[in-house]
């Protein structure tokens, strides 16, 4: 018995240790470095010469972070072994015990419960402000380091994507400017049963669903209920869809487009795009279905590439009216942007910089400053809608995969969730959550950016209805009543 308990003790103590010491940093640095080492190698644009000289350094750069993770692994292992001092039979003893068969399994099994029991008896949807401090370093070592990310995807895809089904009727990816009603477009879809789709159970390991499901015991229960942390009424649970699929683009691109002052224009390779394919049928196999749904508002940066690499997904963009479209922007951005420090590492994670203190604009087409002005007055966001919408607008030619929904008509139109239910092969009753909410006045703003605003929503719009074969609408002001 005191043997078992002592392992235990150990097993809980390594643990921490682990979580603690800096080891995923040299991980990290490992894998960046022989990354780029590949691109140099393969390069054709650097000459043998250069080669020559900076593999070498590439080479001396991985054998010091080796170095440095086997010591701290190491360190880590000394809690360990320290153990030995008190249990029967002195350390060679212990040392012996530990070799077993049975031993190595029950140490395995304790760490890992250590790490994932607060998450079987839980259930709740918890904003990250919420999370206890063994959540937040779980959501730490799941999400900070591109090495734990890129080392349990690549596991999941090993054990996984050979049984995951092959995808039927094109994923939907709803993407555009963050509150112009993705996430209710997104929650109109999943209701119908026909999609799967990351959800909240899925974090924080969101690149291993499958993996993940089977070690935390989430199953298809949803849990308490809870508004989430906009404060706009949604109430989500375990079960509800989440804009979680960026991780994947961060993880093993970021360095192409996220920048200091935004986000860049995304050209995303074949391999990347294939790599994403895989992620969408591991995930159908998590949930059952057949069908991929998606929101990512981030979509937007790399629309061209995907969309004409998967000509059999629709890619469906939320057109809202601009100077409530601002306002709600605006709202949102006060409200997180003294966010806690969690909060907003969690935010940087998931690639969530739509507002808040880690706001990170879109840097479309030769914008590479982004919008001008005070974040906390509402014409900045009527900068940030103009530069997006501008840039859908020009892009949208020849794109037929490309649908622009008119959000501000669909909440009081049955017509339009009917018309998109139809455009997307899906059996659908009437809408359940898109629905009109209460208007907010928006703030002073300036009236020559309105009516550039309005102008290119007008233009949107006309062709949103022409598309989904509805009615014209009138045109030449700014709508009332967005949701």
């Amino acid at each position: 018995m005191w043997f078992w308990l002592l392992l235990l003790s150990a097993a809980v103590t390594t643990s921490e240790f682990l979580l603690r010491l800096p080891w995923l940093a040299q991980v990290s640095l490992m894998r960046g470095t022989a990354r780029k080492a590949m691109r140099v190698l393969r390069s054709s644009r650097i000459s043998d010469h250069w080669k020559e000289r900076a593999l070498p350094a590439y080479a001396w750069s991985m054998a010091r972070a080796s170095v440095t993770f086997f010591a701290l692994l190491c360190l880590a292992l000394l809690p360990l072994l320290a153990f030995g001092l008190i249990a029967p039979g002195g350390l060679s003893a212990w040392v012996a015990a530990l070799m077993q068969p049975l031993s190595i399994l029950a140490l395995c099994a304790a760490s890992l419960c250590w790490v994932t029991w607060r998450w079987k008896t839980g259930g709740a949807v918890r904003t990250s402000d919420a999370y206890s401090p063994l959540d937040k370093v779980l959501h730490r070592l799941a999400l900070a380091s591109p090495a734990i990310a890129g080392m349990t995807h690549d596991i999941e895809r090993g054990v996984f994507l050979r049984s995951a089904p092959e995808p039927q009727g094109g994923p939907v990816i709803i993407t555009g400017l963050a509150r112009g009603g993705t996430t209710i477009l997104m929650r109109e879809l999943h209701g119908t049963g026909q999609f799967g789709s990351l959800t909240y159970a899925d974090m924080p390991f969101v690149l291993a669903p499958n993996l993940w499901a089977g070690l935390s015991g989430r199953g298809q229960t949803p849990g308490t209920r809870r508004e989430r942390a906009h404060g706009d009424g949604i109430e989500v649970d375990t079960q509800s869809p989440e804009a979680l699929d960026e991780v994947y683009w961060r993880i093993f691109d970021g360095e192409s487009y996220i920048r200091p002052a935004g986000l860049g224009p995304h050209a995303p390779d074949e391999s990347l795009i294939e790599g994403y394919r895989d992620l969408m049928r591991l995930v159908l196999r998590r949930t059952g279905k057949r069908r991929y749904l998606s929101k990512n508002n981030n979509m937007i940066l790399r629309l061209q590439t995907v969309a004409a690499a998967l000509p059999e997904a629709r890619f469906l963009i939320p057109l809202r009216d601009p100077l409530r479209h601002a306002n709600s922007l605006l709202m949102q951005h006060r409200r997180f942007r003294a966010a806690p420090a969690f909060t907003q590492d969690y935010m940087t994670w998931l690639g969530h910089h739509e507002f808040g203190a880690t706001h990170r604009p879109f840097l479309l087409e030769d914008d590479h400053e982004g919008p001008q002005g005070d974040p906390d007055a509402v014409d900045y966001w009527l900068r940030v809608w103009i530069a997006v919408h501008r840039h859908v607008e020009g892009i949208l030619d020849g794109m037929e995969n490309v649908i622009v929904v008119p959000h501000d008509r669909s909440v009081r139109d049955p017509a339009v969730w009917r018309r998109l239910a139809a455009e997307l092969s899906i059996d659908a009753g009437p809408s359940q959550e898109i629905r009109a909410r209460a208007p907010r006045q928006p703030e002073a703003y300036n009236p020559t950016l309105a009516t550039e605003a309005c102008r290119i929503h007008d233009r949107l719009q006309n062709r949103a209805e022409l598309r989904l074969g509805l009615a014209p609408t009138r045109q030449g002001g700014v709508a009332s009543g967005a949701g």
